[in-house]
């Protein structure tokens, strides 16, 4: 993810590989080296703390974080989940530790996913390995257990497929396969999250039929504490769980206020051309990306988390675009929004100029969209713009601009020939913008790379 929130924690990730981590730090979750709280962004330097491999991915759980490495390495602090006791007992640690390759096959992570005190591991493989408090089956192995190291789920239970995206949160998860879009569910299911229709908790990874979802492929997942949302190849949002503060956006009914299947909330026709693109689920509200980069946000609004009123009847409001139109950014188009995350009782928004916007209550401070971004790209700061999208590569940037420019085309002393003229195939220059961006592992699912505001158009 570019940027991953919890309650009271906020990791960002820069272009150049860094990670900027400021809010609670109770449990060293910040990996700042201490355990005081920080109102002011830290820096993570990738040099120092993480072995001058550079981050592409970080993810933040209820008392400790992850990041990614371009290495497919896993960092993780806070709270040592290899430490959990059925006791309760715990320990902490207030640097980034990695964590050794042959704990999870041998295999590079490519996506790793934070739930209440456990954690998922995607590795290149298209296998999950899980590690932490098992205490409601959201481990995946079917038992009630605590695993101090990483145990892969099995993958039978998955018929076989290969895994590209995970989430967890609370004490539930959900998986989608690399091609196809299927997806799985299991853990806590107290209130219908895991839309599995029956009470109970799911043991162990549950098929959802595509019929139960529109009969489209699943492109993309998020598990808030205790609900879960989706959205399909054709952008349209589902979701299953508790909805007692409108968090699913499912239109306010009695029988609504927990749905143990899950509910279509909307496309195309409530979302703009195309549908969704992302969910962010929190704690008691989320916030919908629409593939015209619009922003959508349900649940509750205590704390002005909504970015605006809450809809009457419970359905996603639209935050108005000029809320992000206030940062300082060098960047064309900085105001369109290219990912967003919920946290406790607050909401981000991340920019393709870099820029990261925060409203609602964030660490007993109130941060609003009035107030403009917060400050990475704008002038507060020597730090570098957010996500990882934006890095360049120097050489391709230089050969398009001398093909592209007349003063530096062929014959530029009476006017020029460049080479890139009108009938220059039109892929070929998608092509070379595409590698001018950061790319993931080969392998990567859509899901993953939307988190990373690269997904396909």
């Amino acid at each position: 993810m570019a940027v991953a929130a919890s309650r009271g924690v906020v990791l960002v990730l820069t272009e150049d590989g860094h990670i900027l981590a400021f809010g609670n730090n109770e449990r060293g979750q910040l990996g700042v080296g201490d355990f005081n709280v920080h109102d002011e962004l830290c820096l993570l330097n990738y040099v120092d703390s993480f072995g001058g491999r550079e981050v592409v991915m970080v993810a933040a759980g209820h008392s400790f974080s992850a990041c990614i490495t371009n290495d497919g390495s896993l960092w993780n602090w806070g709270t040592d989940l290899a430490y959990i006791q059925d006791s309760g007992m715990e320990r902490h640690k207030c640097r980034p530790v990695k964590m050794c390759q042959s704990l999870h096959g041998n295999s590079p992570v490519i996506m790793v996913a934070c739930g209440w005190e456990f954690m998922l591991i995607l590795t290149a493989s298209g296998r999950i390995w899980a590690i932490g408090n098992g205490s409601e089956y959201q481990l995946g192995t079917g038992r009630v257990e605590t695993c101090k190291v990483p145990t892969c789920i099995d993958p039978a239970y998955f018929d076989g497929d290969e895994i590209g995206m995970v989430s967890a949160a609370g004490t539930h998860c959900m998986a989608v396969s690399k091609t196809g879009g299927r997806l799985w569910i299991w853990g806590c299911n107290d209130y219908g999250q895991c839309g599995v229709s029956e009470d109970g908790d799911v043991e162990i990874p549950t098929l959802i039929p595509a019929a139960s979802l529109g009969g489209e492929e699943v492109a993309f997942v998020c598990c808030g504490y205790d609900f879960s949302m989706i959205v399909t190849s054709e952008g349209v949002v589902w979701a299953c769980g508790n909805n007692k503060t409108n968090e699913t956006g499912c239109l306010v009914t009695f029988s609504c206020l927990r749905t143990r299947v899950f509910e279509r909330v909307g496309g195309a026709e409530y979302f703009g051309p195309g549908g969704a693109r992302m969910v962010s689920c929190g704690l008691t509200h989320s916030i919908i990306l629409a593939k015209n980069n619009s922003v959508w946000c349900c649940g509750s609004n205590n704390e002005g988390q909504l970015g605006r009123q809450r809809e009457v009847d419970g359905r996603p409001g639209l935050v108005d675009s000029e809320c992000f139109n206030n940062g300082n950014s060098d960047v064309l188009s900085d105001n369109d929004v290219q990912v967003v995350e919920a946290g406790g009782d607050f909401s981000i928004a991340l920019t393709s100029g870099g820029v990261v916007y925060t409203w609602g209550i964030f660490n007993k401070s109130v941060s609003s969209l009035a107030e403009g971004a917060l400050g990475l790209a704008a002038n507060t700061t020597d730090h570098a713009r957010a996500g990882r999208w934006h890095k360049e590569n120097r050489a391709r940037t230089v050969a398009f601009a001398m093909g592209a420019h007349v003063g530096l085309a062929n014959n530029a002393d009476n006017g020029g020939t460049t080479a890139y003229s009108a009938n220059f195939p039109e892929e070929l220059l998608r092509e070379l913008f595409q590698r001018m961006r950061c790319a993931l592992r080969e392998g990567s699912s859509d899901g993953v790379l939307m988190l990373l505001g690269m997904g396909p158009e």
